[in-house]
């Protein structure tokens, strides 16, 4: 296998990302299925407290679907998405499909393997590729294999993980998702068939739930099959830290051509929320290690369907402003004893604390943005956040896409970041990135041979002096009405010369 080699359609792209079930519903409602209940897509609070008898499920529904996905291709295309990544679409009991079953089947809810056949195609005809998330670490405990494995079918036993008792080992202790056994040859091949069937579907990209934490010999399986049928294919693992452990070597080996980028989200929103230059410095020093190949497609988002939204993390109440005390998002602390985990209260807290838009923090999640869209690696949107969506963890930051009420100044001002980063392509696609920062500005230049762009960002509510290095540049971004010599409250001018 090669070592590095990332196939050159996924450079400067700008991707988006959809939880499919909260995204958009188009046809009929589905026929009923025992234990799921649909929601009005106007009632957006979750139902976060627990049912009658104690246990916090995610069997309630929205409906969103592929059809729906379908019929929004160029409303999303008006964002110059050319990357559309989808959140686990196969059956399962829960509406994050996170807990799956047979990946090789699609949940009725979301539609048929017709409909993703023709997702891919339209998507396909507006230049978009698509990536879709697989689950190999774990199943659903109601998966009918690991119900097998439980009845002593001895196949399916050897799918799983098993403890010095007897008992199954599920992953983080929860009980709806047993852990599989990732070294076993029979689950290997299972895994294949999954990567195979949506690959010959028409999915361009996988991506790979904790991949960070999938065998070396699976991930090299997986790859192999992926590249077989289609060598233009990107694998991407699912990463929290930097990719720089010799214990899991993903990117330099070549298991996975690229990660997901927390760290980056981290250091931009610590940056702009809490003026925090030394670790934002140290981040950059971080990623500039990756092989340059993996850092042009680095997965760089703001929020994920696994933390606040972007709008929380950089206004609302009981983020982290300290990074040796955690990330940003790791607000749980509070809520965290000898005694275990108090859901209720945490979930409690998130609901008095579900943020309310202003413009300090419009301003801020455009500031955010403008520089995500400028890193080296694949800006990517957590839908909704570019209308205003708001919430803290799961499940407040998995709202229904508010159609009837979307903030269409920050969408616009998403739609001309992408004209912006798209007219500059020549150079934001693979140019060299070099970054200066204080408590006050953030300085970004990307630069090739087809030129240089060199960008200013003010953090701050005061109006910042600027004097330009640089000759006869030309202002092709202006954010607040920012100027070659003054930064505005919250502004940003991108220059290129």
């Amino acid at each position: 296998m090669d070592k590095i080699y990332i196939p050159k359609r996924f450079k400067g792209s700008i991707g988006y990302h959809i939880f499919v079930d909260r995204y958009c519903r188009a046809g009929p409602n589905p026929s009923y299925i025992e234990g799921r209940r649909m929601k009005s897509w106007s009632d957006s609070m979750p139902d976060w407290q627990p049912d009658q008898d104690g246990v916090y499920r995610n069997e309630y529904y929205y409906g969103g679907n592929l059809q729906g996905i379908i019929q929004k291709l160029d409303y999303i295309s008006e964002l110059s998405v050319d990357l559309l990544y989808l959140s686990p679409i196969s059956k399962t009991n829960t509406n994050h499909h996170y807990d799956v079953g047979d990946q090789r089947e699609i949940d009725p809810y979301i539609g048929t393997w017709n409909d993703f056949t023709v997702l891919c195609y339209e998507a396909h005809k507006r230049k978009m590729l698509v990536a879709i998330d697989l689950v190999f670490n774990h199943m659903g405990a109601k998966s009918e294999f690991f119900q097998k494995a439980l009845n002593g079918d001895a196949k399916y036993r050897n799918w799983f993980e098993w403890d010095e008792r007897n008992n199954p080992v599920f992953w983080y202790g929860f009980r709806d998702m047993p852990q599989t056994n990732k070294y076993d040859l029979g689950y290997q091949e299972y895994a294949c068939q999954v990567v195979e069937k949506y690959i010959r579907a028409g999915a361009d990209c996988i991506r790979l739930d904790l991949g960070e934490i999938l065998p070396k010999e699976f991930l090299d399986k997986i790859k192999q099959k992926a590249r077989s049928i289609n060598p233009e294919v990107l694998v991407v693992s699912e990463m929290w830290d930097f990719a720089l452990s010799k214990s899991n070597p993903q990117i330099y080996d070549g298991q996975v051509d690229s990660v997901m980028n927390y760290p980056l989200s981290d250091a931009i929103i610590r940056w702009v929320r809490y003026g925090n230059h030394l670790h934002f410095s140290e981040c950059m020093k971080n990623i500039a290690k990756y092989p340059v190949e993996v850092q042009d497609v680095l997965w760089n988002h703001l929020d994920t369907h696994d933390t606040p939204r972007a709008l929380n993390m950089l206004r609302g109440n009981g983020m982290l402003e300290n990074p040796f005390a955690g990330r940003t998002w790791d607000i749980e602390g509070p809520w965290r004893s000898d005694y275990g985990f108090d859901t209720y209260g945490f979930r409690k807290w998130e609901s008095e604390n579900d943020f309310c838009l202003n413009e300090e923090a419009i301003n801020k999640l455009e500031l955010a943005a403008t520089a995500q869209f400028l890193m080296k690696g694949i800006p990517f949107t957590f839908y909704g956040t570019e209308v205003g969506v708001c919430g803290n963890k799961d499940p407040f930051n998995r709202k229904p896409y508010p159609w009837e009420n979307e903030k269409l100044q920050i969408r616009q001002f998403y739609v001309m970041l992408g004209k912006v980063r798209k007219a500059n392509i020549d150079i934001l696609a693979e140019g060299d990135m070099y970054t200066y920062t204080d408590d006050r500005i953030l300085e970004i230049t990307r630069r090739s041979e087809n030129g240089i762009i060199v960008a200013y960002l003010n953090r701050t509510n005061s109006i910042q002096q600027l004097n330009l290095k640089y000759p006869n540049n030309r202002i092709i971004f202006s954010k607040n009405g920012s100027t070659d010599k003054i930064l505005q409250p919250y502004g940003a001018i991108i220059c290129r010369f």
